[in-house]
């Protein structure tokens, strides 16, 4: 908590380094999530509560201010369009084919994942349409993501009371598995490759969690943690001896 008291920039956002002037949103959000897990675990913060929560509010504050400045950018360019166009049913038409489109990166579906283990931290009325508008996008173009985002979709709508949703994407995670006695419960598309949100290892762990939380099925979630066990096994065959 002390180093990252240090390192906090004064607008709230977390730099990657001690030092840096230049906050970084994807690596606050990934803290301030952090913290999201361990609340949600129950980890005994008392001691530090006080401290805690004061970096944890200015982080999101930050993370706030920049869902709030997405959305504020596709507003302007939706009007853009909208004026551009010949006559104004063209316009109104244009303006919403382009607001109905997808326009959600992974930032902003790791924001409505963070965003979700904190609901008691007030919301202005711009931000509530800000998330509004990205969470209704994750209903539709879920499928059109990874396994990962999948998870954190899954997670921000059952958080949020979309229940209906979760569910949907919970069925189709079951249906896109493998089980098998060796292995147990993965997925085949859960491979390694260059970007945060391609890990095969946090993926799995950010499943299990949406199993846990969605339906929490003993069985499943066992089945869920043998390819954990599975793969550790794997790394360590497959190390250099020392």
């Amino acid at each position: 908590v002390k180093k990252l008291e240090e390192i906090q920039s004064d607008n709230g956002g977390f730099p990657w380094f001690k030092g840096s002037k230049y906050p970084n949103r994807y690596i606050t959000q990934h803290i301030a999530t952090g913290f999201g897990h361990l609340q949600q675990l129950q980890v005994d913060l008392n001691a530090d509560s006080d401290k805690i929560q004061k970096v944890l509010k200015k982080a999101v504050q930050f993370l706030d201010n920049d869902i709030e400045d997405d959305y504020n950018k596709l507003m302007f360019e939706a009007k853009k369009i909208r004026e551009k166009a010949k006559t104004n049913q063209q316009g109104l038409k244009d303006e919403a084919a382009y607001l109905a489109k997808n326009n959600l990166g992974h930032i902003q579906l790791q924001y409505l994942y963070m965003r979700s283990f904190f609901k008691e931290i007030d919301k202005n009325n711009d931000l509530k349409s800000a998330i509004s508008y990205y969470q209704d996008q994750t209903k539709v173009y879920w499928n059109d993501y990874n396994l990962y985002a999948k998870g954190q979709i899954a997670l921000s709508l059952f958080r949020n009371d979309e229940k209906t949703a979760a569910t949907t994407i919970l069925k189709s995670l079951k249906e896109n598995s493998i089980s098998s006695e060796e292995l147990g419960m993965y997925w085949t598309a859960n491979t390694p490759s260059w970007f945060w949100y391609q890990s095969p290892i946090e993926t799995q762990a950010l499943l299990i969690e949406v199993f846990t939380e969605l339906e929490n099925d003993t069985k499943t979630i066992d089945n869920l943690k043998i390819w954990l066990l599975k793969n550790k096994q794997r790394y360590w065959a497959d190390s250099p001896r020392r």
